[in-house]
């Protein structure tokens, strides 16, 4: 056997490995004898048909199955010997593979695209700047909390004209230059808060619509917002970004809500063990609870402007080609290259992050461990045992053990402790820009930078 590599790019190449008789005879005698031992064929005795006979049978069967198994086996070693940091997986190269004989050939040649992880320096430091946004939580924001506390308890009724506030359902049709509905064009049941149309002359299109009425209108420039056109439509953000169409929109139901009144049974409801008595009391736990949230908000997009800035600071270059190809090789039947095309920039963040949290991880020696995931589930449930004895504490092990069973909750705690403990290294070890600002401000800000 013989393997080669040769580098096509800055950060690709191509490995060629050679296949020879002497690679595979024996391991193909060897399973072909087993069948002979075990062959039970009219006109001869149990495990004397002669090897020929096998050989015709199965032997090109088996010969594909073992030069498989030896390109497999070779290729992973070839990349692991020669410590090769490879992005993705390698892909059979189509234009100098060629079509194989087993039946004929004796010896093989294959060849497989690889794509090579960059090298790249990346300096923790207060050099890198990056904005921590401080929501201000006043009473503008309680009232609004407030408001949606009263709508979300309030009396939902279905009038037959749309009104303010009002939430409309229905079936959305993209329409062609001509104002015709285009055929194969996006078509999607949805409902549309009427709140959410920023533009007015768009809004005042939908009061006063009744069941079976039409709008006709442009979704991005009535929202202003391509997440709530994205929403709306069941496209993605990306997608609803560059949609420029206007669509028809058919009112099947329509739903209003009364809010609810602001008293002991309002209060009971939304926190029924707060005994909470007057509005006062209400405010001030909405205030506490906005904090609480914001803050959680903040430190969200705190990680996201330093995965950005980092992204940006490392400079990484990846081989986009390659990582183009071997993603529709990956996801066959599942993306299309249009599709990928226009989704690929964020294909491309999301692999620079990996690669540049890879290295984080390994340069300040930041790891999960088991013993951590018990603890952080154990730390959860030891404030809701009303007593501490040795039931108590078999109790708490057989919770902990359950829940290390189930592999999807151990990831969801995994990537929270691995998050927590990045979020510490990067609040401790980069200069952080606090900035005062208010909640309209930041979902205004985030939605942009997102």
């Amino acid at each position: 056997m013989n393997i080669t590599k040769k580098d096509t790019g800055e950060l690709t190449a191509t490995v060629k490995i050679e296949i020879n008789e002497d690679d595979y005879r024996n391991p193909v005698n060897k399973t072909l004898r087993d069948y002979q031992r075990k062959a039970n064929m009219p006109g001869f005795r149990p495990g004397k048909v002669p090897f020929g006979v096998i050989n015709k049978m199965y032997g090109k069967g088996v010969l594909a199955e073992e030069v498989n198994k030896i390109l497999s086996d070779s290729l992973a070693k070839y990349i692991t010997d020669n410590k090769i940091d490879i992005l993705g997986n390698p892909l059979p190269n189509t234009e100098k593979n060629q079509k194989i004989d087993f039946e004929h050939q004796t010896e093989f040649e294959f060849y497989f695209d690889i794509g090579i992880s960059p090298k790249f320096d990346l300096n923790l430091s207060d050099e890198i700047k990056i904005d921590y946004y401080k929501i201000k939580v006043d009473d503008t924001v309680v009232d609004k909390y407030l408001i949606d506390l009263c709508k979300r308890h309030g009396k939902v009724t279905n009038p037959d004209k749309a009104g303010e506030g009002d939430v409309v359902y229905g079936e959305i049709l993209q329409l062609d230059d001509s104002g015709n509905i285009l055929e194969k064009g996006i078509n999607n049941k949805t409902s549309i808060g009427l709140d959410y149309i920023k533009l007015k002359t768009v809004k005042n299109k939908f009061i006063g619509l009744t069941k079976g009425d039409k709008a006709v209108f442009n979704p991005l420039k009535a929202t202003k917002s391509a997440i709530d056109t994205s929403t709306m439509l069941g496209i993605s953000k990306e997608e609803a970004e560059k949609l420029d169409d206007d669509f028809q929109f058919t009112v099947e139901e329509i739903s209003s809500v009364t809010p609810a009144a602001i008293n002991k049974e309002l209060f009971d409801k939304v926190y029924p063990h707060n005994n909470i008595n007057d509005e006062k009391q209400l405010r001030e736990k909405i205030k506490n609870d906005a904090i609480v949230s914001f803050a959680t908000e903040s430190e969200r997009q705190f990680m996201n402007n330093t995965i950005k800035k980092l992204i940006e600071v490392s400079e990484i270059k990846i081989p986009d080609e390659f990582m183009k190809k071997w993603l529709l090789e990956s996801n066959k039947d599942k993306i299309t290259k249009e599709q990928l095309d226009t989704q690929y920039d964020n294909y491309s963040e999301t692999f620079k992050w990996q690669l540049i949290e890879n290295k984080i991880l390994t340069d300040n020696k930041i790891e999960v461990k088991e013993e951590d995931i018990k603890n952080h589930i154990r730390e959860y449930f030891i404030h809701q045992m009303p007593e501490k004895n040795k039931e108590a504490e078999e109790r708490l092990n057989e919770i902990v053990n359950s829940i290390m069973q189930n592999k999807e909750e151990v990831k969801k705690i995994y990537d929270r402790l691995l998050e927590n403990r990045l979020m510490y290294l990067f609040k401790t070890t980069l200069k952080l820009n606090d900035k005062n600002i208010s909640y309209e401000e930041f979902v205004k800000l985030a939605t942009k930078k997102n």
